[in-house]
């Protein structure tokens, strides 16, 4: 089993590193083989054309959203939703891009409550904006034609997110590793261990909360990473506290902090004593 580490900063964004149409790539998958047609039929023709850049595309199953006024969860953990990362130069509407299989067309969709009503630091796509996300709830079984598309552009879906679709949903696990005690007034380095126990690749979805020492409960951040079959991965966390605890509650021996953690499939919990550092 291998192990790789990855630092998620507080509202992470999505990487920017592919083009339309196949010069530069992110996604949940190698690049696809075999020859493919680029001659996608507009599916709406009242949409005029624009230059539009497919930066990323996940696949991931549920979202992340808010559970109560002050702290983020899972919904629809059994979901897969395909989330295209776009940048549009030109006058296109939100609902002109669609993911095509055969002659099936699936339009796009929209979530009202996702954690900060956008994702981390980015936002929907709709007209007018330069760029934002487009997002799809994907079909519970792929082929090997499923294409992103729009007015006079089209981007085959990876062969490694349509393997996934195909195949069976591997089962992630996650543990913290934080400190039992700690004598700072600010944040310790939160690590957390997933690990991908099934057969395929894997996007492990999670929603981070602390309790404590300041602030009675609160979002720490949404964490996005994609784990191989077989591997796992640590995610180090950067957070801070904006405050330190009353003096007098250091050394009671009672958890000043405690880590939430909300996954699909499982939850875990951490809790640090706080030391007077004097």
């Amino acid at each position: 089993m291998h192990r790789r580490t990855f630092v998620a900063s507080m509202g992470g964004t999505l990487a920017a590193l592919t083009g339309c149409l196949g010069n530069r790539r992110q996604s949940d998958g190698p690049p696809p083989t075999g020859t493919r047609t680029r001659t996608a039929t507009p599916t709406r023709t009242d949409e005029p054309t624009a230059d539009v850049t497919v930066e990323s595309l996940h696949l991931q199953y549920g979202v992340v959203t808010p559970s109560s006024p002050d702290s983020i969860g899972i919904s629809h953990a059994d979901t897969p939703y395909l989330v295209a990362s776009v940048r549009v130069d030109g006058p296109l509407s939100w609902e002109a891009f669609g993911l095509r299989m055969a002659d099936v067309r699936y339009a796009p969709t929209r979530l009202d409550r996702l954690y900060r009503t956008t994702w981390g630091e980015d936002h929907w796509y709709e007209r007018g904006r330069s760029d934002g996300l487009v997002l799809f709830e994907a079909p519970s079984t792929a082929t090997d034609d499923l294409q992103l598309i729009w007015p006079g552009g089209e981007r085959p879906v990876d062969d490694g997110i349509v393997a996934r679709l195909d195949g069976e949903t591997p089962r992630l696990s996650a543990s913290f590793d934080v400190p039992e005690t700690h004598d700072g007034r600010t944040a310790p380095d939160i690590t957390i261990d997933v690990t991908n126990e099934g057969s395929t690749a894997g996007r492990f979805l999670g929603a981070l909360n602390r309790v404590g020492p300041v602030v009675a409960y609160t979002p720490v951040t949404r964490l996005s990473r994609l784990v191989p079959a077989g591997e796992s991965e640590t995610i180090s966390v950067a957070d801070s506290w904006g405050g330190s605890p009353a003096e007098e509650r250091l050394g009671d021996g009672e958890p000043d902090v405690t880590y939430r953690l909300d996954y699909p499939g499982g939850e875990d919990a951490a809790a640090i004593r706080l030391r007077d550092p004097s």
